[in-house]
């Protein structure tokens, strides 16, 4: 895991209004990379709020809650307290608070209504957060196509956002290479995170540096 913690070295360069993608491939140990990695890094410090779709965030964190000992494991148990979550769509959010569920939508109309509504909300939290977490993207341009970029960039656009850096963990292996190059387009930074390490492809000084 050594190879994946200079992920943790990038966070404090992030700033609010940043859109952070996060590109994996399947065969990498994701769930410990999201919770080990980056979520629990920014946890140390700050509130974070949850975009999950489908429960992906839920089955990533059960994951790697299986595998976490000691003192490890009791402080992700004691950051649940420090995360809101939106659901979004079926599935579980046993790792903190929900303080918001819309359906899973297809239509450009509903789900820029139901992103206002919880983009309303999260802003109206006791903590702000400073950073958000969208879980399950991969899932919901898989299940959607054309019709769910669309959406995405329809949102993106029209409610921006720049009172917190969102972190966006993103599966290449199932999207297409248009969809990727579009979400690359509209990111502050990528880091791509393959069996070799990872690496900065976009963001900071503009420099492709596995050392740093």
């Amino acid at each position: 895991m050594l190879k994946y913690e200079k992920i943790s070295k990038v966070i404090p360069l992030f700033q609010p209004g940043d859109r952070v993608l996060v590109e994996y491939t399947s065969n990498v140990p994701i769930s410990r990379i999201l919770w080990q990695s980056i979520t629990r890094h920014i946890l140390d410090d700050e509130t974070v709020i949850i975009f999950d779709f489908y429960g992906i965030g839920d089955i990533t964190f059960r994951n790697y809650l299986r595998s976490a000992v000691g003192e490890e494991y009791k402080k992700l148990i004691e950051s649940k307290k420090s995360v809101y979550i939106f659901k979004i769509g079926p599935g579980g959010a046993s790792y903190g608070e929900t303080v918001g569920q819309e359906k899973v939508y297809t239509d450009a109309e509903s789900f820029l209504k139901a992103y206002y509504s919880m983009i309303h909300r999260a802003l109206s939290l006791p903590r702000k957060p400073r950073y958000a977490v969208v879980f399950g993207l991969s899932e919901y341009l898989y299940f959607t196509g054309a019709s769910g970029l669309f959406n995405l960039l329809n949102v993106v656009s029209t409610i921006p956002i720049e009172d917190w850096v969102t972190v966006v963990p993103l599966n290449i292996d199932a999207i297409d290479e248009r969809q990727r190059a579009i979400l690359e387009e509209i990111s502050s930074w990528v880091i791509r995170i393959t069996e070799e390490g990872c690496r900065i492809i976009k963001g900071g000084n503009e420099c492709d540096d596995t050392e740093r």
